[in-house]
């Protein structure tokens, strides 16, 4: 299984009680753990009554191997010891959004700039070249001559 940073994450766990039939197991304080060498998520697990349990979170914003795991141990009760390894990837560069709202300034930025090098650009076209001070640049040729 390969997730994502910030992914959505879920695990889902079925289990079974009983002596002569089996019933579906209920328990309110089954935990998940994800974990790479400490828990980076520990939540409880919620059942939906028919012995499967689910548990929601969101996956930490640091690549890496991490397990699920859920360690239950009860007085009376077998341990269950399941887990499954993981790993969390960083965003490739073609899967974040292609206009970032933290961006705004400095898309602002570019079209101020661009704005401005057309108006620098007209306003030469538009002036006509002096050429020395106090000279009229046409007539400044044709006395020196």
């Amino acid at each position: 299984m390969d997730l994502r940073q910030l992914a959505q994450g879920s695990g889902s766990q079925g289990e079974g009680e009983g002596e002569w039939t089996w019933a579906p197991f209920v328990a309110d304080d089954v935990q998940l753990e994800f974990v790479m060498l400490d828990p980076y998520v520990r939540t409880n697990m919620t059942t939906d009554g028919n012995g499967a349990f689910t548990a929601r979170f969101k996956a930490p914003d640091r690549h890496g191997i991490y397990k699920f795991r859920i360690m239950y141990r009860r007085v009376g009760w077998s341990t269950v010891s399941v887990s499954e390894q993981v790993s969390v990837r960083p965003f490739r560069h073609n899967e974040y959004p292609r206009y970032l709202g933290q961006a705004m300034p400095y898309y602002a930025t570019l079209f101020v700039l661009m704005a401005g090098f057309v108006v620098t650009v007209g306003l030469m076209l538009a002036t006509k070249d002096g050429g020395a001070p106090g000279q009229d640049g046409a007539n400044a040729n044709k006395k020196n001559q």
